[in-house]
């Protein structure tokens, strides 16, 4: 296939090969090429790919007849050079012409790079989690707020009366846009409102009408009113007095299912810890991926950065499809240029590739297998959380062999890796 070939181990696991072809596989290679290309070729008299090959010579660019022929002689190259030189490259091998003649190219494979991970580096500090009794005490609140029994009455508001009104607010004798509402709810007292609306409310009736006129902070939302003066003009619907539940043995047992009002606190407690517990493991597991791409180090080719770039920007467009976005329009939102974009991309890909290759060679080092009954019992963990009609298919795609049962024992083997870190 070869008339000649040199090899020469470079960094980061590249590969460079120089392949001199023979005379007659590259006349071969073209025959094939212009067969190939004579499919695209429309010549009067002749049906398409039956021109023949004078022909179709001279109506194609000898650019793209070279790169037909090279693509011809390259499955061959690649399967002689892999095998000779033992060669095992983990992405697409770049090439590119040295010469015509002979025809002569330079072929560029990328290797798993040389991976060393500096394990006494990798520590993260436990932060212990304590549940603030002051968030108990909100969290009963809560509960109690969403448990509040209102009645109508026929008296003036007061501090604590629930008032449905209809509302709308007016400066320099104009409507105020976004300000008319119907229906509106607000708990006098509850300081929801803006200062100074709550208190316009007390001794009003069911039925009655007021115009007030308060002004708005200097710091609100909305920026054309801020610290303007507005004149609302109110009409209260219903007038409501509000009871809120005493926090005892009876209510807690009638309305929340629990034993007593001492056993829904520590209830409370228990699930504020678990959900802190859970956040802190989530924290600590970030902050150990990235404790293990500083401890490790490794030579990254160009090639394998940019596969990896490829990756996460298609990653990244399909997110952006799944929320209507594409990312022309994102990079517009977000005031980006193409080449801060992919820059910031080049960042992250390197960071993570540095954090699975770190994370590859401390699971070989450490020496972590998953036994078979680890991942039977995994396996039927995933499919008891699945509808009994697709509980077959599940066992039929973690199958002894298949790719989701490769990928599930990695994750086992990632998850125990992260238990030692941790030390847990």
């Amino acid at each position: 296939m070869t008339k000649s070939s040199s090899i020469k181990r470079l960094k980061a696991g590249r590969i460079e090969c120089i392949v001199t072809f023979a005379k007659e596989d590259v006349e071969s290679a073209e025959r094939k090429a212009l067969e190939t290309l004579s499919q695209n070729i429309q010549v009067a008299g002749f049906r398409k790919g039956k021109v023949p090959a004078n022909m179709v010579r001279e109506k194609i660019n000898p650019e793209h007849l070279l790169e037909e022929t090279i693509h011809e002689l390259l499955p061959n190259a690649f399967a002689s050079l892999t095998k000779e030189h033992d060669i095992k490259p983990i992405v697409r091998p770049r090439v590119s012409a040295e010469s015509r003649d002979p025809l002569t190219v330079k072929i560029t494979f990328v290797e798993k790079p040389e991976v060393t991970v500096k394990a006494k580096k990798i520590k993260v500090e436990k932060r212990e989690k304590t549940v603030d009794e002051k968030d108990v005490e909100k969290m009963i609140d809560y509960i109690l707020e969403k448990h509040k029994e209102t009645q109508a009455v026929d008296r003036p508001a007061q501090e604590g009366d629930r008032i449905t009104m209809d509302f709308h607010g007016e400066m320099d004798g104009k409507e105020v846009e976004g300000t008319r509402t119907k229906g509106h709810q607000v708990e006098i007292g509850s300081k929801t409102l803006i200062p100074g609306f709550e208190e316009n409310l007390k001794e009003l009736k069911k039925g009655d009408s007021k115009s007030f006129t308060v002004t708005f902070p200097e710091k609100y939302h909305a920026e054309q009113l801020q610290g303007k003066p507005v004149t609302f003009h109110v009409a209260v619907t219903e007038v409501e007095s509000v009871k809120r539940p005493e926090l005892t043995d009876a209510f807690v047992q009638k309305e929340l299912r629990a034993e007593n009002a001492a056993a829904l606190r520590a209830q409370i407690r228990e699930t504020m810890k678990a959900e802190e517990e859970q956040i802190e493991r989530g924290r600590r597991e970030r902050a150990l991926f990235d404790a293990i791409a500083d401890a490790t180090n490794v030579d990254i080719a160009p090639e394998l950065l940019d596969e990896e770039v490829k990756s996460m920007v298609e990653e990244f467009a399909k997110q952006l499809e799944r929320q209507g976005l594409s990312l022309d329009q994102y990079l517009t939102h977000a005031k980006l240029t193409p080449e801060t974009f992919i820059e910031d991309m080049k960042r992250q890909s390197e960071k993570r590739m540095k954090t699975r290759l770190g994370v590859e060679s401390l699971v070989l080092s450490e020496k972590i297998e998953v036994t078979p009954e680890q991942t039977e019992a995994a396996i039927r963990g995933i499919a008891d959380r699945a509808p009994e009609a697709d509980r077959l298919q599940i066992f039929s795609a973690y199958a002894e062999g298949s790719n989701a049962r490769e990928q599930l024992i990695w994750q086992q083997k990632v998850e125990e890796l992260i238990a030692r870190l941790l030390k847990e």
